[in-house]
């Protein structure tokens, strides 16, 4: 049986990632630093291996050691820095995925397969973009043969989007949410995505692909399709570009182009991945706002 170390198994895609590389037979090792999440998560078939700092080349690489595993799904990631913490773009996206990748040259796996974002490219202004392609770069001059992923807005019952409008919705029968207008997603289902993370290990050149679904849609549409789902009401004010810039500045920057599929060149379609179309936006918003009720 062939083994799977992933990074980032308790987050939002990487709980699905994890279940289909189940699924699909693999042996799964999770590398975490919370133990007890992830076994309230994977009470069964999974091994854990706790690093309590990433940065821990020593223990990090004593990991890959003790695996050896034939494949590697590196997915940690964060949409917002947390300075104070230490937590930044630079730090998570580019020291950590440059650490890894340094890790396992003395063990190379047959494959490691990256999840980036949607949006990276030499002119993009965010530090969310630019460090993402960093990490990129990276793990493209290391000589291990790759596959990375770039998806759009994901789709899910635990998106943190939805997570944080439930209780909102709790509280109130109608919803107020600023109408950011002129800028569109082509969101796509985590379960296509966590699907598409073990298709890429049987792709068999080096390839980058973009994850999108099959509408373009505005974050308003997305908010207003999930809160009806829920059989709620929402009203939109207007909120402005550059109005969100006082309060979010780097979130602005990530607004720089529309996040759809199709502005960059060398890149395959998440088609070429799942070998058929992806779920359709309106099945996965209502799976979003109806799973678990």
């Amino acid at each position: 049986m062939e083994k799977i170390l992933i990074t980032g198994g308790t987050g939002f895609v990487g709980r699905y990632v994890v279940r289909e590389a189940l699924k699909s037979g693999y042996e799964v090792h999770l590398i975490v630093r919370n133990l007890e999440k992830a076994k309230k998560l994977f009470p069964e078939n999974v091994s854990f291996h706790p690093l309590e700092i990433f940065t821990d080349r020593l223990n990090l690489s004593s990991i890959v050691e003790k695996v050896k595993p034939q494949y590697i799904i590196h997915l940690i990631g964060i949409i917002q820095e947390i300075k104070s913490k230490g937590i930044t773009f630079e730090k998570v996206h580019y020291e950590y995925a440059k650490i890894l990748y340094e890790a396992v040259k003395q063990n190379p796996p047959k494959k490691i397969i990256h999840m980036s974002a949607l949006g990276v490219d030499e002119n993009a202004p965010s530090k969310y973009h630019i460090t993402k392609l960093m990490a990129e770069k990276e793990l493209i001059k290391c000589g291990i043969p790759y596959a990375i992923l770039r998806p759009s807005f994901i789709l899910g019952p635990e998106q943190l989007l939805f997570l944080k409008l439930k209780p909102v919705m709790e509280a109130s029968p109608i919803l107020f949410f600023p109408a950011i207008k002129g800028y569109k997603f082509q969101p796509v289902d985590v379960r296509d995505v966590a699907e598409g993370f073990i298709r890429a290990i049987d792709h068999k050149e080096d390839a980058i692909f973009e994850l999108c679904g099959n509408e373009k849609v505005t974050l308003t549409d997305i908010v207003k399709d999930y809160v009806s789902q829920k059989g709620k009401k929402v009203l939109f004010f207007p909120f402005s570009k550059s109005i969100l810039g006082l309060f979010a500045k780097e979130q602005l920057k990530m607004m720089w182009r529309d996040n759809i599929c199709g502005y960059s060149d060398n890149v395959l379609p998440i088609q070429r991945l799942l070998k058929r179309e992806p779920l359709s936006y309106r099945e996965s918003i209502k799976w979003s706002a109806t799973a678990n009720q």
